[in-house]
Parts: C-alpha cells; structure tokens; sequence
C-alpha cells in the first residue's frame, strides 16, 4: 500500500509539474495576436492614451509633439504640445473646437478637412495602426509595463495611411500586448524620413479601455 500510495504521488506530482512547465513555456501566436489586440482596440468604446514623437533633427534628438488624450465614441480630446506650440483641442460631430494658447479662447471649425489631417495622428492614434499587410510578425519575448505583464511583438508592415506613407518609408512596429487581458498597451513606431534619411519615433500608450468620459463641446468665455 505504501509503495502504490508514493507511484501515485509521484504520478500527481510529475502531472503538476508537466502542467506548470506547459503553462512557462507556452507561446501565443504572434499574428493572431496582433489581429486580435488591433480588433479590441478599434472596437473600444472609450479608452485614453499618450503620443510622444522624436525626430533627429541635424543629428539631434528632437520631441515635436508630446500629447495626452482621450477618445470616447466619436469624440476625442488631446492636450499637449505640437512642435513647440502648446495645443488644445476637442474634436466632436460638431466640429473641431481649438484653443487660443494666448486668449485662452476656443475657437470652432464646423469642418476642416485639412486641418483634420494635419492632426490626424493625434486626433486619432489609431490612424497610425491601419495596415495593408502585417509582414512576418515576431515574437521578442516579455515585459511589464508598470503592472501589467505583456508579450512584445515586432513586424514590419505596409502601412495604410497615406500621410504617413508620403512622408516616410522603412516602418519598424513594437507592439506590447497584455497577456491577461490581450490588448494593447504600448506602441513604439520607427520611420526614416523620405525626405533626408532622418530618424522617427513615435510611441504610445493606451489605458482606461472603455471607462466613461465627458467629453463636450467647449463653452467659449
């Protein structure tokens, strides 16, 4: 009895220990992955994020525009600083609302589309993530972001975005998605400008996913 009672011991502990081993060594599937975390981002009802851009400018390192926002349904509000210039804006079905960085007064833009595209990318980060194909999608490994534990993949994709594809080429994506709750929490973008071969980065950071928000339209002193 005592030798059936440790064989059956051993036998527990060794399937355990088979299932621990199994659950380190486990790997998503990078693609599937990265399709998944880009399909819970678009479909999100509301979610915060920050957009920090640096370029070589004459061999130097360089931040043009350092943002925060917050996006909930169709409207959007980012505050920060655009090369060098403060900015405020809100973005609703109402138009787009600006703030005078000197009178402090907003002023409304029923519809612009030009100015829309200069501010694409930080009225809408997910402008930066529309792609035609993904390329090979890879697996670099682990690591957390403040408390969240994440699996970071690479790729080098073609881009569906028209400004970005005029302006730059050579695109290099680092992606880190949770591996709890699969989305996505940072996004770290590398480009060569077409123009002079200089260097840019442009990370974000998304959080808050479908929390409530209060975005309005501005009331003008």
């Amino acid at each position: 009895m005592k030798k059936r009672g440790i064989l059956l011991l051993i036998l527990i502990s060794t399937v355990l220990l088979g299932g621990i081993a199994g659950k380190l060594l486990w790997k998503p599937n990078p693609t599937e992955l990265l399709t998944h975390g880009l399909e819970e981002l678009t479909q999100a009802t509301s979610f915060r994020y920050t957009m920090i851009q640096h370029q070589t400018v004459e061999g130097k390192d360089r931040i043009l525009n350092q943002i925060l926002g917050e996006k909930d349904g169709g409207n959007t509000r980012i505050s920060g600083e655009i090369v060098g210039t403060k900015t405020e804006m809100i973005l609703t079905g109402e138009g787009l609302y600006m703030q005078d960085p000197f009178t402090k007064r907003w002023i409304r833009y029923p519809s612009v589309p030009a100015a829309h595209e200069v501010f694409l990318a930080e009225l809408n980060p997910l402008s930066s993530l529309q792609f035609k194909e993904y390329g090979e999608v890879m697996l670099q490994g682990q690591e957390k972001l403040d408390k969240v534990n994440t699996w970071v993949l690479k790729f080098n994709p073609t881009i569906q975005n028209q400004i970005m594809e005029n302006g730059w080429t050579d695109f290099a994506y680092i992606m880190f998605i949770g591996k709890k709750d699969k989305l996505i929490h940072r996004v770290i973008i590398e480009a060569k400008s077409k123009t002079d071969g200089q260097m840019m980065s442009l990370a974000m950071d998304f959080k808050d996913y479908g929390e409530t928000m209060n975005i309005s339209v501005p009331i003008s002193n």
